[in-house]
């Protein structure tokens, strides 16, 4: 099952007790996915347990008994279809900005959401990316409105001749659910964000740390290749003893480090001692060499 799908499994799973909110949850559905032909609804759905779920509710508020089909387009979608006044009462309202979201108690404005979300939204997985998108049926200005109320400003497009509203930024994802009471939702939202931004840094010190070795290696290797034309040519008597004999085991020990070369020179000598005589040592080399391209 898709996150997505998870999300909504999760809201039929539970009952809700306040008749006011269950109410307010049906308004959800209707506001988000209803269509009307004269008194009578039709809600697609995406799959055959959501219709059951919606036939059911309706059911329960109406004392109607919807039918469930199969939509023309096939696959998993199905229509509940009823007839109910007091529901299409509700949408005309609704879609007339003559009502908004429910508010007959605390929980009904959570309802709500968690109705519209259910009829008509979709969430991609958070470890992939963020993007909550609703699917509505003639109610796409209205919502725009809500949800700009709400502080959300949501962004509209087209997708198959259909046009969705839709969220990109995680933090107005985890805003909408939990303004729609759904706070498992909202904190797997959180957690995925974090473990991205873990695993974003985690690899940006990986690269950090191989892009300091490449250069390491780089000038190692480029040091090594001073001296060597310093031993070719026969000018490693113009370094002092001290740099030479430091040079001499650079060339040796070429795959030490320098903590590890450190250890190795007498009189004992800390690596950053070490980094600054080869540094010393690479400048005198350049030099040595400039001055002497004449002599093979």
């Amino acid at each position: 099952m898709s996150f997505s799908g998870e999300q909504k499994a999760a809201i039929a799973a539970v009952f809700i007790k306040s008749v006011c909110c269950r109410r307010a949850h049906m308004q959800g559905i209707l506001a988000a996915r209803a269509e009307l032909e004269g008194e009578r609804l039709r809600i697609s759905t995406d799959s055959a347990a959501s219709a059951e779920y919606i036939a059911t509710l309706a059911e329960g508020l109406y004392s109607v008994k919807p039918e469930i089909s199969t939509s023309e387009k096939g696959g998993r979608c199905r229509i509940v279809s009823f007839t109910s006044q007091s529901a299409s009462r509700f949408v005309l309202s609704f879609l007339n900005g003559e009502v908004g979201i429910p508010s007959k108690c605390k929980q009904c404005a959570a309802a709500f959401l968690r109705g519209a979300f259910f009829a008509a939204g979709r969430i991609a997985d958070p470890e992939k990316q963020y993007s909550l998108e609703f699917s509505l049926k003639g109610a796409t200005e209205r919502f725009m409105q809500l949800f700009s109320e709400l502080g959300l400003v949501p962004r509209l497009s087209v997708k198959k001749n259909e046009r969705v509203v839709y969220f990109k930024k995680s933090e107005q994802l985890e805003d909408f659910f939990a303004l729609a009471g759904m706070n498992q939702t909202a904190f797997a939202l959180m957690d995925a964000k974090i473990q991205r931004e873990l695993r974003n840094n985690a690899n940006r010190v990986s690269n950090c740390e191989l892009n300091n070795i490449d250069r390491a290696v780089s000038s190692s290797m480029h040091r090594i290749e001073l001296l060597s034309e310093l031993e070719r040519r026969g000018l490693f008597s113009q370094l002092p003893d001290e740099l030479a004999e430091t040079a001499r085991l650079r060339m040796k020990h070429s795959d030490l480090s320098l903590s590890q070369l450190a250890a190795l020179i007498t009189p004992h000598i800390s690596k950053s001692g070490l980094s600054h005589r080869l540094k010393k040592i690479t400048e005198l080399a350049v030099a040595i060499l400039s001055g002497n391209l004449g002599n093979t």
